[in-house]
């Protein structure tokens, strides 16, 4: 062992970080049990040849030398003759000080790289935002029909906002790609400070992703609240920029809307305070939708009632067409109704509908 990491040590032994990179080990390769029964049978018979190495195991030699590929390029085995007649083990220890050292090396030279690159840009961050501000944007509205400039758009949003933002959202399967942009952009904003406030939908307490986000969001010092009356999305960075979906556009990515109107900005946001005043907190230590679930079994019925299909009630409580069903079979049993004809006269007589309205696109 102490002999084989003084060879790596030597000459042609670890290579530095750059010349790692350059030509990266075969990580992502699949390790199989024949890769392994190779590596076994060259550590009971070392010096053996691929040929004799393919008769022992009964294997093709494309499969043997497969094999010896792979352990090559994880360091795990070397010709002791350069033409592969005498093929030695190495031990997983001596492997990993040619491997991973190097990459290590690199990551840590990267990492200072970064880290300087970063401070000297920081050093021109006030300068800037004193100018920006300082000067009207010449642009109001910018229809954003890329996703990388989408993206941009809300990085430099959100590192400029010092105050709030504000977002409504529907479950994070049914997002839009700016929300998955911005989500992590919102958690970095009250890192940095920044008050943050986002609304979803009652589904999203019982939906296992978007709660594990709403628990970050709540952990990381933001208010997060559910309400049953999130028609659309939208995002507002310091009630002076707001992103809203557009559509889609010519291409495969959606359109949005980036809005440095304050005059919008301030009317999304007041609106965002009307829902979020009647809106149920969220708690990430109560499990489920946790006394929300009788309002969503409302909203179902009043949807339902209102004659919309499926796929638009799912859409409009936030959850996936499957989950829709399963909560119109809980509700008809509740009810003990046979049917979904059933079930609305029985709740009408039980005054459970009327008090959601459709919003003007479900129409």
């Amino acid at each position: 062992m102490q002999n084989e990491l003084d060879e790596l040590r030597g000459v042609g032994g670890v290579r530095d970080g750059a010349a790692f990179l350059e030509e990266p080990p075969p990580f992502s390769a699949e390790v199989d049990e024949f890769v392994i029964l190779v590596y076994e049978r060259i550590l009971a018979r070392p010096g053996s040849a691929l040929s004799a190495i393919a008769v022992d195991l009964r294997a093709s030699r494309i499969d043997v030398r497969r094999a010896l590929d792979l352990l090559r390029g994880l360091r795990l085995v070397k010709d002791a003759t350069g033409n592969g007649e005498e093929i030695l083990a190495v031990s997983p220890e001596a492997a990993q000080v040619e491997l991973l050292l190097p990459l290590e090396r690199a990551i840590h030279d990267n990492r200072s790289q970064l880290a300087a690159g970063r401070r000297q840009l920081m050093s021109f961050v006030d300068a800037f935002n004193r100018t920006q501000h300082a000067k009207p944007r010449q642009e109001t509205i910018v229809l954003s029909t890329h996703a990388r400039e989408t993206e941009l758009r809300l990085v430099e949003a959100a590192h400029r906002c010092t105050s709030e933002v504000l977002m409504v959202q529907p479950c994070i399967a049914q997002e839009a790609q700016e929300a998955r942009y911005a989500r992590p952009l919102l958690l970095d904003a009250l890192q940095r400070g920044a008050r943050a406030r986002v609304l979803y939908p009652h589904a999203g307490r019982a939906d296992t992703v978007t709660r594990s986000y709403l628990r970050d969001v709540t952990f990381a010092g933001g208010e997060v609240r559910t309400s049953n009356e999130i028609f659309d999305s939208f995002i507002v960075f310091g009630r002076d920029v707001a992103f809203i979906p557009a559509g889609v556009g010519d291409g495969n990515d959606p359109t949005v809307a980036v809005v440095y109107e304050p005059v919008i900005a301030h009317f999304l946001s007041r609106i965002f305070d009307r829902v979020w005043q009647s809106a149920m907190g969220f708690d990430p230590s109560e499990a489920g939708y946790s006394g929300a679930l009788d309002e969503v079994k409302s909203t179902i019925l009043d949807l339902l009632a209102s004659g919309l299909k499926d796929e638009v009630i799912a859409r409009r409580v936030g959850m996936s067409e499957r989950t829709l069903r399963r909560h119109i079979s809980a509700i008809m049993q509740d009810l003990a109704a046979d049917s979904r004809f059933q079930a609305g006269v029985a709740a009408a007589q039980a005054d459970l509908v009327g008090s959601a309205i459709p919003s003007p696109r479900d129409r």
